[in-house]
């Protein structure tokens, strides 16, 4: 017998399944001196059907016809693995029952129809969220060799507490249309720093942002139309990654491959004051079931200078209280990048990818070092950037005790990519700022679920400057978190 969706949800509902035993009454409140008792019987007793865990139907109430008839109409699902003898005594059964059978399928499909009037002009929404606390030690630190202490320690915030909390959103308003938007808010307190200066003994920022606000048209064939405050991911992370765009974009998804293009700008994802005129590409092709390939483009460009933090020169200590000083950059970029993603073994995976930034910088455009003989890092053409990541384990979001440990290389230049803006994908910013001196080094990672939705993480980083020849100083303090995160 053919049932709708709403059939089985009502016949699941009352008939769960249970244990039936031979020659005793499987259904203690079925009065034995009914006439199907024996069918009953026999048809639990075959496990074709089931009642209740504890042996009845609806406690002590007295079975009347439609509840038989759901009993049957449940067992009728098994009809096409029953055996023979179970066959004909389901047949049986459906005659008599036929009356109330097919009025269960009228008041049904009556009910289905209802629902399909009450969706019509209604959005299907639901909220998401997501919190994280963090402990960061030397967010953004540099040391140097000799000199004193207070020399040779941080520069700007030593250590201090973050916790970020992004509400989203998800609706379709019409058919083939769907919005997505996303609050977030975030909070830096109990910074330290070995300055004495008020500004930086503590403080207690919060910030509020609208992430995302992006309208879909999922198009035929495949196409895919954005508009707004757009997610934008590029390659595998190191020029973009979940962050904002504001902009169009059209992506194309193929069998094993899929394209996206895109404008806007991009302020809102680097705290810019200034306008960021962006245009991107993405391709992605899934090579194998375990390798996928991506190509990536950002091309970018703002309206005028930005104030830009770097490290001056040094003298061992003596004009520390001087050591951020300030330039005017203009943040332009063109950058490509390639990248790999490959899932090695069950629990093993390698993300790799490398970046190029070709656009027209000039001298006066980029930071240098300022006294002290060294050449300006312009002249140095550290465009480059290469980041690598190996991961063991699997973890499992949804499922507690479940965890993975990784190992990460880096090796970029100080044009290579936004260290200011901070919108790509790694755990440090990759620098001391746009044009500064960038970094190299390695950095260490474990992840254990604690319960379902709820994430702990430890990080290590050991940092120093991509070319310590082209710097004042030759190393950054070593960094790292340790951080709680949970979704709902």
């Amino acid at each position: 017998m053919k049932k709708s969706v709403l059939v089985a949800a009502v016949l699941t509902a009352t008939a769960i399944s249970g244990s039936a035993m031979a020659a005793v009454n499987p259904f203690k409140d079925l009065p034995e001196g009914h006439w199907a008792y024996d069918a009953v019987a026999m048809l639990a007793e075959d496990g074709v059907l089931d009642g209740y865990g504890d042996g009845t139907f609806q406690g002590g109430k007295t079975m009347n016809r439609y509840e038989m008839a759901e009993i049957v109409a449940k067992a009728s699902e098994k009809y096409g693995t029953a055996a023979l003898k179970d066959k004909g005594v389901l047949k049986k059964l459906e005659r008599e029952f036929a009356a109330e059978l097919k009025d269960m399928d009228v008041r049904l499909t009556a009910v289905e129809s209802d629902v399909k009037e009450m969706k019509k002009g209604m959005s299907s929404f639901k909220w998401w969220g997501d919190a994280r606390i963090r402990h960061i030690r030397n967010k953004n630190s540099v040391g140097v060799s000799g000199g004193s202490e207070a020399a040779r320690s941080e520069i700007g915030t030593k250590s201090q507490n973050e916790m970020r909390i992004r509400l989203g959103l998800y609706g379709e308003p019409a058919e083939n249309l769907s919005v997505t938007g996303q609050l977030k808010a975030e909070n830096a307190n109990i910074a330290r720093s070995d300055y004495s200066h008020d500004h930086y003994a503590g403080k207690n920022d919060e910030k509020m942002s609208f992430n995302r606000l992006q309208l879909d048209w999922h198009a035929k064939n495949g196409y895919t139309l954005s508009a707004g405050r757009n997610e934008v991911k590029l390659g595998q992370g190191l020029i973009y990654w979940e962050n904002p765009i504001d902009g169009i974009m059209v992506r194309k998804d193929f069998k094993q491959a899929s394209l996206l293009l895109g404008a806007g700008d991009a302020a809102a994802a680097t705290w810019s004051d200034k306008a960021e005129h962006a245009v991107f590409a993405d391709l992605r092709v899934q090579v194998s079931p375990a390798v996928e390939v991506t190509a990536a483009y950002y091309n970018s460009h703002s309206d005028a200078d930005s104030s830009v933090n770097y490290v001056e020169t040094w003298d061992n200590g003596a004009t520390w209280w001087n050591k951020w000083s300030k330039k005017n950059v203009r943040r332009n970029f063109q950058q490509t990048a390639l990248g790999v993603n490959a899932q090695l073994a069950a629990k093993w995976n390698l993300i790799a990818e490398g970046v190029h930034n070709g656009a027209d910088i000039t001298r006066s455009q980029t930071i240098g070092t300022g006294g002290g003989g060294n050449a300006d890092i312009a002249d140095r053409n550290h465009r480059n950037g290469f980041w690598t990541r190996l991961t063991y384990g699997k973890l499992i979001w949804d499922k507690a005790n479940t965890w993975n440990v990784y190992g990460e290389y880096f090796a970029l230049g100080n044009l290579a990519i936004d260290s200011s803006g901070w919108p790509h994908r790694l755990n440090i910013a990759g620098g001391n700022g746009y044009g500064g001196a960038g970094a190299r080094g390695f950095g260490l990672g474990v992840g254990y679920m604690l319960a379902p939705n709820t994430n702990f993480e430890l990080t290590y980083y050991r940092l120093k400057p991509y070319d310590t020849g082209a710097t004042a100083f030759d190393r950054y303090d070593d960094t790292g978190y340790a951080s709680l995160t949970y979704s709902f």
